[in-house]
């Protein structure tokens, strides 16, 4: 079977976006048995301090907006790709002006979150001392 070069662009977008959900994705390996992940040790924070709420609303509205824009990003990719995969010759160089555009906001978007995890991990660094 002979593979085209329309296949093989295929294919590369479909690796490129699987290496991106790997990437993005959150792994937990939890080790069974032990004493920590019992459920019954576990003690809730009750100390009602304003500083801990927010930061859990901060820290849940930071998680889902990080996840909306990795989604959006990832969805915007794959369209692109599939423009540019079945456009014509002359429509290409537009769709690259638009892929250039996409490159620079998923970089503010990847930045912005990054920056924003930091800061909320220097704030809780403060809060707590």
């Amino acid at each position: 079977m002979k593979v085209t070069k329309k296949t093989a662009q295929i294919i590369n977008i479909v690796m490129i976006v699987l290496v991106l959900l790997m990437i993005v994705s959150n792994v937990a390996f939890a080790a069974a048995g032990s004493s920590y992940l019992d459920p019954k040790t576990i003690t809730p924070n009750n100390d009602g301090s304003l500083a801990t709420k927010s930061q859990s609303i901060a820290g849940s509205i930071l998680g889902v907006a990080q996840v909306i824009g990795i989604s959006v990003a990832i969805i915007m990719l794959i369209v692109l790709a599939i423009k540019y995969i079945s456009a014509a010759p002359n429509d290409k160089a537009e769709i690259k002006k638009h892929a250039v555009i996409y490159i620079v906001g998923a970089i503010v978007l990847f930045g912005a979150s990054g920056l924003l995890g930091l800061i909320r991990t220097w704030v809780e660094g403060t809060i707590n001392k």
